[in-house]
This record gives structure tokens, C-alpha cells and sequence, in this order.
């Protein structure tokens, strides 16, 4: 550990009205690593075990500071830390741990977050604002995002965050259209995707339909994950809403729409223009690509991996 980190947690600990010298600080670091506890995680637990010898409840780290700030200003792992931010996108979520996961932002950029079940926390909503008190932050894949468990506060603010979208511009061929695209239902409440009519949320509901695309651009040496809602989705296939549910009554079966959109976009090349949110292109506009690019050749190199 350096003399940063041995001054990082000597102020961690005087903010809660803990007073240690660095040589006590040092010598539960090394008493740390001869249990081969190293890194952040040597520093989170010197502190703990620092504030509660002197009698303080460890709880009291985990509030951070009060005032907010901004997502550019999230380049530290593991620092408690307050946001207003915007919920940009909730994505469809796969594991049980995991109450909600999507993206957040505000006027200086996205961060993605994950409430934990254990948490016990309400989910929040695409599109409205919330103020979140002592999140913890983490840093994965090269990436910082923020973890909400159960120290941390949820409010809905009235406050409008403006979120900062980076645009950008993709050319590649369609490689492949994911799952959850075609026709869907969502949750009246929430917007989320129902799944055999129930919200993960609000349980059994009458779902209302929608039309999506998820599909993945490829351009020889990277890729793009692509959203497009159900207007883009009309203009590049022609399909739209009222089309897709009298496809999928006429079959009774709704993959037929995916069927169709599969035939109308793989291989092909496109130009895709919209908001890059870190996992997705929320596609803004798109058309059929004049680049002189060998799709066939894509499409071969992607079903060979």
C-alpha cells in the first residue's frame, strides 16, 4: 500500500470521527497481507476494522458524502458516492441476484447501475429522475458503474436531468437479430418486457404490445449492438405494429415477425446514426449502406466464431 492509501483511509476514518495515526493504519495492512488480503479490499477492511476499535458502527462509512456528484466525476473503485441522475434504459434482466440493472446518466455522461436483491430497494423507471445516496462504485471490464445494495437511498426528484447522449454513426452488416426482438408486451406500469404475462415487477399484468429490434452490426473488425424501437423498426422493414399483430394472430405464433425481420435485414449492409449508451445504439435513423463492402465474407467470419 502506498502513503496515498494509508492517508486516503487516516481521512475516510477522521470524517467519521476517527482518529488513528499511520503507523495503526500500517500495521493492519500488513496484518492483512499475511492473510494475502491486498488492494481495495485490504483497504476496506482496515478501515472497518479501524472504526469499530474505537467504537464506531462501520455502517457510517457507507453513507458518503451528501452532495451529489456527477457521473464524469466516478473514476475511483469503490468510493460511496451520491448522484441525480436519469434513468436512460432498463435492460431485461437474467439474473435472480438482481433486483434491476440499466443505464443512468446526467449532463456529463452514462453510467451503468445494478440494484442487488438483497438491497431491497423499489426498482426505478425509464425516464424519470432520482437522487441515489451512498452507491457504491466499481470498476469492471475497464468500466466504472455503480452497485446499489442495502445502505444505499432511492428518492424520485421532481428535477428533470438532462443526460448527456454521445451520437454515433456505424456502417456494418446485419449478423444477427438477438433475442426479445419482434413483437413484445411491456408492463403498463413500468415499461419493462412482460414474459409469460408477468412483470418482474408488478407481477401478473395485461401487457401492452410493442415492437423492437435487437440486432447486432458487424463490420469486419467491430460490432454494434443496435436498438431500434417501433417506428424504426417500420421504416426498415415495413412491418409495423398493427402488421405485426395481424401477422402473429393470422400464424398464431408471434415468431413469425422475427422470421420477417430476419429476412429483411441479415446480411445486409446499413448505416446505423443514434444515441451510443455503452451497451446499445439506440438507432435514431437507419438506411441500407452504398459502402462496397463484402457482406457475404461478415457473415461468413461471424458464423464461424
Amino acid at each position: 500500500m502506498s502513503n496515498n492509501d494509508v492517508a486516503e483511509i487516516q481521512a475516510t476514518l477522521k470524517n467519521i470521527g476517527v482518529t488513528v495515526t499511520p503507523e495503526q493504519i500500517e500495521n493492519k495492512l500488513k496484518t492483512l497481507a499475511r492473510f494475502n488480503v491486498s488492494g481495495a479490499e485490504a483497504k476496506r477492511n482496515a478501515t472497518r476494522s479501524l472504526a469499530r476499535a474505537a467504537g464506531v458502527d462501520p455502517s457510517a462509512l457507507y453513507k458518503g458524502s451528501s452532495t451529489p456528484i456527477h457521473v464524469a466525476d466516478v473514476k475511483e473503485d469503490g468510493k460511496w458516492v451520491t448522484l441525480k441522475v436519469k434513468v436512460v434504459q432498463i435492460w431485461d434482466n437474467t439474473s435472480d441476484k438482481i433486483t434491476q440493472t440499466g443505464l443512468i446518466g446526467d449532463e456529463t455522461g452514462i453510467i451503468k447501475f445494478t440494484i442487488w436483491e438483497s438491497a431491497n430497494l423499489p426498482p426505478m423507471e425509464e425516464g424519470k429522475s432520482y437522487e441515489i445516496k451512498s452507491a457504491v462504485t466499481n470498476l469492471y471490464n475497464e468500466k466504472f458503474q455503480i452497485k446499489l445494495n442495502k445502505n444505499t437511498s432511492i428518492v424520485q426528484i421532481k428535477e428533470d436531468i438532462n443526460v448527456r447522449q454521445q451520437e454515433e454513426e456505424f456502417t456494418g452488416a446485419v449478423v444477427d437479430i438477438q433475442s426479445g426482438s419482434g413483437l413484445i408486451k411491456r408492463c403498463p406500469e413500468c415499461n419493462r418486457q412482460v414474459k409469460n404475462g408477468m412483470c418482474g415487477e408488478h407481477g401478473k399484468v395485461e401487457g401492452v404490445y410493442d415492437l423492437r429490434i435487437k440486432a447486432v452490426l458487424d463490420n469486419g473488425s467491430e460490432i454494434r449492438e443496435l436498438l431500434l424501437d417501433a417506428e424504426q423498426t417500420c421504416q426498415v422493414t415495413g412491418i409495423d405494429l398493427a402488421k405485426a399483430k395481424e401477422m402473429a394472430v393470422n400464424a398464431l405464433d408471434p415468431s413469425v415477425v422475427v422470421t420477417a425481420i430476419e429476412d429483411a435485414l441479415m446480411g445486409k449492409y446499413f448505416t446505423a446514426k443514434g444515441s451510443s449508451t455503452g451497451r446499445y445504439l439506440i438507432v435514431k435513423k437507419m438506411n441500407l449502406s452504398m459502402t462496397a463492402v463484402n457482406a457475404d465474407e461478415i457473415m461468413a467470419a461471424a458464423e464461424a466464431i
